[in-house]
């Protein structure tokens, strides 16, 4: 029966429908529409909501990468249909939501390819055209090559060959394994509408049954079924067209006036894939993820001092603790301080693991932790006024990267200030940001809002194996303008840009988002 009903309503008729509308061509730019439902199940609408907005995302992206140069252009637009019921009976109620987004233009992006010496451009599609390590996959997809190698063991033997073959390429790379695994191209790491030749994806993104029992005093709500989640060490990505969700059940109550949830979650949808749900898998992809729990509180004191615990672990694999504390005091009338204070600690078993460029052999490794343990502290303080944020923010990154996802595919953010453009998370890294934020309302412009921000991050001198010819600093500048309609036939309509300019390492990349967003109906 459930799987009858999976096939009926994935191939629905509204289904079809959105992915006609979404075929006309809307010249527009949008800002950030990353989805705002609360994770925690205390919204309580007095009646049943129901709207269909639409979204328009142009990024252009160059990277240089070593020797590889990519620039990504790519151009997507969707519809999407929220219904959020009331709680009938005072009970029960049902949240769906679906959408289609397809390409305007498909991403091409042009390659250069200079480490062999060799002159002249390849044109790389993602996924499409091959590069150098990689072969041929099966119908238009490619793969690359790779050597699986861990941690430990490139800071033993096999570390030193590595040495030896990035001083002496023609004579020292002869002992080194040759790959033995393969992976979908991906250079840029990211993800993608899917391999359909039509370049469209029509999804439910969510569809939950969600139930309420006790009292306002004593609240009790369970969310059964595919949804987005926002927590503070798993969340979904709310992305710019298509969101995606896990599969599970969220519980939260209130006890003794602190907030207190738990999640339990098995499956999930990616956000570039018609695919209604798939088992998580780890970071190798070698092993399957039964499960992911999630169980957190939050309190606010009286003297207006907020703290909350969270921990969550991927199966028998990775475990997560997060702690925060926030402080928010005014310090004369309009203006106020604010203090965050974060700190998060990751261990696990062959947990976490990354894709590394070894150029002198064209080729790529998979480095993964045997015994994986990483921590970091965050620490901001923010002045605000009655239109604007002036901050500054720490973090310090221990022991090994730190990894956001519990699973591969995973769209989780690093739950720190100093996530940006880049996440400022490797190893041992100490990195800072000082940003603004105004609002300018203030000055008679409402609607309009701009943000700017500078980070920077240095490692120690430390042996970095697989990244001998890096540096050890980071640094970005970025931001974003918006601008929200405020009256007209066009009310509510959202126009933005986001720009970030990072050079760090041997790589430097150059982004603009272009972003529309408007709702089209509410009901």
């Amino acid at each position: 029966m459930w799987n009858l009903f999976k096939h009926w309503i994935l191939n629905n008729p509204l289904t079809v429908t959105l992915a006609l509308f979404t075929s006309f061509n809307v010249y527009g730019l949008s800002f950030d529409s990353q989805s705002t439902r609360d994770s925690r199940l205390d919204n309580d609408p007095k009646h049943s909501l129901f709207s269909i907005s639409y979204d328009n995302h142009f990024l252009s992206k160059n990277t240089s990468q070593r020797s590889e140069i990519f620039d990504l252009d790519e151009w997507v637009h969707g519809l999407k249909v929220d219904f959020q019921s009331r709680y009938y009976f005072n009970f029960i109620g049902v949240d769906v939501s679906l959408g289609s987004a397809t390409y305007i233009n498909n991403g091409i992006a042009q390659g250069s390819n200079t480490s062999s010496g060799s002159s002249g451009n390849n044109n790389v599609g993602i996924g499409q055209n091959q590069q150098p390590g990689t072969t041929a996959g099966n119908g238009d997809e490619q793969t690359f090559n790779y050597v699986s190698a861990s941690y430990e063991s490139l800071t033993g033997v096999l570390g030193d060959k590595i040495k030896t073959c990035n001083a002496t390429p023609g004579v020292g790379c002869d002992s080194l394994p040759y790959s033995t695994s393969r992976e979908r191209v991906d250079y840029l790491r990211q993800p993608q509408l899917g391999n359909s030749s039509v370049n469209e994806v029509s999804a439910i993104t969510q569809a939950y049954t969600k139930m309420r029992f006790g009292s306002e005093q004593q609240p009790f709500h369970v969310r059964f079924g595919l949804q987005s989640l926002h927590l503070e060490t798993f969340s979904t990505s709310g992305s710019y067209v298509l969101p995606s969700s896990v599969f599970g059940a969220l519980v939260s109550t209130n006890v003794s006036g602190a907030d207190v949830y738990y999640g339990r979650f098995n499956q999930y949808h990616e956000r570039g894939s018609s695919q209604f749900i798939k088992p998580f898998t780890s970071y190798s992809q070698e092993q399957r993820v039964k499960y992911i729990d999630v169980l957190g509180t939050q309190y606010a004191f009286e003297n207006g001092l907020v703290g909350q615990l969270e921990m969550g672990r991927a199966g028998n694999q990775l475990k997560k603790y997060f702690a925060k504390l926030y402080y928010l005091v005014d310090v004369v009338e309009g203006i106020s301080l604010s203090l965050d204070g974060r700190a998060g600690l990751a261990q696990g078993k062959q947990a976490y693991g990354y894709y590394d460029w070894l150029s002198p052999l064209n080729q790529f490794f998979y480095v993964q932790y045997e015994d994986y343990k990483s921590r970091y502290y965050n620490v901001t303080a923010a002045l605000h006024t009655q239109n604007s944020k002036l901050y500054f923010g720490i973090n310090k990154t221990e022991l090994a990267d730190w990894g956001s996802g519990y699973f591969y595919d995973d769209q989780s953010a690093f739950n720190s200030t100093l996530a940006l453009y880049k996440n400022y998370n490797h190893k041992n890294e100490l990195a800072w940001v000082i940003g603004l934020d105004y609002d300018f309302s203030g000055i008679k412009l409402p609607g309009l809002n701009l943000g700017i921000h500078y980070a920077r991050g240095k490692r120690p001198g430390e042996d970095i194996v697989l990244e001998l010819d890096e540096k050890n600093t980071e640094q970005e500048v970025g931001g974003y303008i918006a601008y929200t309609l405020q009256s007209g036939l066009l009310e509510g309509l959202t126009l933005g840009w986001h720009f970030a300019r990072w050079q760090g390492f041997e790589n430097n990349e150059n982004s603009s988002r272009f972003l529309l967003t408007y709702n089209l109906a509410n009901f």
